[in-house]
């Protein structure tokens, strides 16, 4: 009966993603949940003291985030590995995109969660004479962030939509696993065209309520995945 599913008790690959889903969903969690509660997305620009001030626990939080993203696309890549029929195209799509957004979302972190506290520090202890050059740099991150986030969260959640579209087509998960994966994924697609446009400050709780549906839901299926692999 597990073999009919597509996940066999052992599979290793299996196993790897279910593991990938738990831990990423743990640590996006904690990461997010480490984030000062004064220095939210929209508060950056205005806030460069208190993000220089707390720079190593801003970077902290982004490696942990950025982890987490890996662990859920081991996930994604067990659930496109594990569905043959059906649904496997989109599967298949939904791993592409979901590597691609995983790819861009590093980027983003690396550059706006990582770079940008390191470089307001600098510009804190900077000298008088350096403090016009570091405040150049510090100025220059937060506009290439800007687009690069809606476009993260399209690829992302397109991803979503597809893997979702894939599991609701095959034999493998639940047929309410994969449609409340299609559902979150077709709710974040118009959310990041619309911050192409507003920016994402103006709608930056509603990304928190989708980006946390969407973490509870890699947890969900991490642990079910995890009762039929291990």
């Amino acid at each position: 009966m597990t073999e009919q599913h597509g996940i066999a008790k052992g599979d290793t690959q299996q196993k790897l993603g279910s593991a990938g889903f738990i831990i990423g969903a743990i640590l996006m969690t904690i990461g997010s949940l480490l984030l000062p509660p004064s220095l939210g997305v929209s508060n950056w620009r205005e806030g460069v003291k208190d993000v220089g001030e707390q720079a190593a626990l801003l970077q902290t939080c982004a490696l942990l985030i950025t982890f987490g993203y890996w662990g859920v696309m081991i996930g994604t890549a067990g659930i496109y590995r594990s569905i043959t029929a059906g649904g496997a195209a989109w599967a298949r799509l939904g791993f592409y995109f979901h590597l691609m957004g995983t790819t861009m979302w590093t980027i983003g972190l690396a550059v706006g969660d990582i770079s940008f506290p390191a470089a307001a520090a600098n510009w804190l202890s900077a000298s008088a004479d350096a403090k016009e050059a570091a405040s150049i740099v510090l100025a220059a991150i937060p506009g290439f962030t800007r687009g690069l986030f809606p476009i993260e969260v399209i690829a992302i959640w397109l991803a979503f939509t597809f893997i979702g579209i894939g599991m609701v087509r095959s034999d493998v998960y639940p047929r309410w696993l994969g449609w409340i994966g299609l559902i979150l994924g077709v709710l974040g697609i118009p959310l990041g065209i619309m911050q192409t446009f507003a920016g994402r400050e103006s709608t930056l709780s509603i990304f928190m309520v989708l980006n946390i549906s969407t973490i509870l839901w890699t947890l969900v299926t991490g642990i079910w995945v995890a009762r039929k692999a291990w």
